[in-house]
């Protein structure tokens, strides 16, 4: 199943995780949505810091494992919002 990662929400959560990524890292400028997180510096570390400020701020329930298999925001904004709470 393909996702249409250009829908308003998509996007906007994406940006939400790639301000995140930035915050984790440390990062003066936010990263684009389709940079790939470990890419752009991330480890397992950061990993875990950007997937437990997601989770919180988001509400979405995903794990260090759905980050490195995203790989991007674009990818990870789905899966968050497949997994927010209700």
């Amino acid at each position: 199943m393909t996702v249409d990662v250009t829908t308003p929400e998509v996007r906007a959560t994406a940006a939400q995780i790639a301000e995140i990524f930035a915050e984790v890292l440390g990062s003066d400028g936010v990263p684009g949505t389709d940079s790939g997180f470990l890419d752009i510096g991330g480890d397992s570390l950061t990993a875990a810091r950007a997937v437990s400020l997601i989770s919180s701020r988001l509400g979405a329930r995903i794990t260090v494992r759905d980050l490195f298999r995203s790989g991007t925001a674009d990818a990870l904004a789905v899966v968050a919002l497949r997994r927010r709470d209700s």
